[in-house]
This record gives structure tokens, sequence and C-alpha cells, in this order.
């Protein structure tokens, strides 16, 4: 078999400050295509009021990064650094495996609350992975 050809890519390593806004999801990054990322985490910088938990995710899945946390925990909480708190796209809760999401399409990363909370929170996202350019 032939290498066709080689691509190089990039390290992706960002932060995003991102303000809820209940039960309307908020993008906060687009992906694509050819970009994996292989972990999310996300730290309480203000919390919120309201009975509510938080997820990100994407288009196709709001909580596929971090499962539903507690958007009122105190200040410097942390989501998505126990394996358990990952949602399908980052853990297998069969294999007990860590795994890597490679988008084929462009898509957008959202965080979303399941409730309107009273006071809206301010969460620190963290995104780590790469990209190639597949074209």
């Amino acid at each position: 078999m032939a290498v066709l050809t080689r691509k190089s890519g990039y390290n992706i390593a960002e932060c995003f400050r991102v303000q809820s806004e209940g039960v309307t999801p908020v993008t906060f990054m687009r992906v694509l295509p050819g970009t994996v990322i292989e972990r999310v985490t996300v730290r309480i910088e203000t919390p919120g009021t309201g009975v509510a938990n938080l997820t990100v995710g994407d288009e196709d899945d709001a909580d596929a990064f971090i499962l539903a946390a507690d958007h009122t925990a105190a200040a410097g909480s942390i989501y998505g650094d126990a394996t358990t708190e990952r949602g399908v796209y980052l853990y297998d809760a069969t294999s007990k495996g860590g795994h890597a999401k490679l988008y084929n399409a462009e898509k957008d990363l959202r965080l979303v609350l399941s409730a309107a909370g009273t006071v809206q929170g301010v969460h620190q996202v963290f995104i780590t992975g790469y990209r190639y350019d597949l074209g």
C-alpha cells in the first residue's frame, strides 16, 4: 500500500468564557472537518442560581462532552476532569476507556442549561485537541 499524501496538523488549546442563557444553547466554537476534540473541561467562574444543570455538546448531542453538571456549584468547581462526568464522545462506560471525537462536518459546540435559572452563571470551557486540513 502506498502513502498518497501526508497532512500536517496543529494543536488546539482554547478557553472560552461562556455565560449561560437558560435553555437557549450558547454556541461558543465552530469546529471544521478534520477537527479532533480530545478533552473538554468546564470550570465554574460565577455560579448561577435556580435548579438547573449545564451540559456541553454539539448540534447532534447536547451532553456529548459534559454530562449534567450543577451550574450552582461553588466558583472553581470543575467538571470533565473525572471520566464519569464526560459524555459519550469522550468516555465509554462499558469499555471504561477515554475517546476522542473526530468531526467529518462543520458543527457548533454549545453549552446549555436544563432549565432557566434566575441568575445565569459564567463558565470557563477548555477545549483541547488538534486539527488537520482535509482539503
